[in-house]
């Protein structure tokens, strides 16, 4: 399935994670511009499951994010394996493998992604996250 909806919303998956990293990564300065870049990226109902279960709407990623800005300085995430397992008209659902590096330590998921791709601008609609055993 490689059209431009799954192009964009792969795309997205790097760009969405270049902007988390720097969020939690950057000066504090550099987090807060990017969290403007990163929130409207997700649709307004957007929501997710966590590696801990938890189901969470969109006011509470902000929080998250505005809580979490600059806390773990030296954090690095890799994305690998991003893959398309379905897709509907602009709507693309993706598989991805997200792992955190911070202080020697490697902390690895599994992500699947429901993304909108339409009018030539990408809205992620859904992320339900899976934690993996070290």
């Amino acid at each position: 399935m490689n059209n431009p909806y799954t192009q964009a919303a792969e795309r997205s998956v790097y760009d969405v994670h270049e902007l988390i990293q720097t969020i939690f990564a950057g000066a504090p300065g550099m987090a807060r511009a990017a969290i403007d870049q990163l929130m409207p990226v997700f649709a307004e109902g957007f929501s997710m499951v966590t590696t801990a279960g938890a189901v969470v709407q969109l006011p509470q990623v902000a929080a998250m994010f505005q809580q979490a800005a600059a806390g773990r300085p030296g954090l690095r995430i890799e994305i690998s394996e991003v893959s398309s397992v379905w897709q509907a008209a602009s709507s693309v659902a993706l598989r991805y493998q997200e792992t955190h590096h911070l202080n020697g330590t490697a902390m690895v998921r599994w992500a699947t992604a429901i993304v909108d791709c339409a009018d030539g601008a990408v809205r992620w609609q859904y992320l339900h996250e899976t934690a993996l055993g070290r």
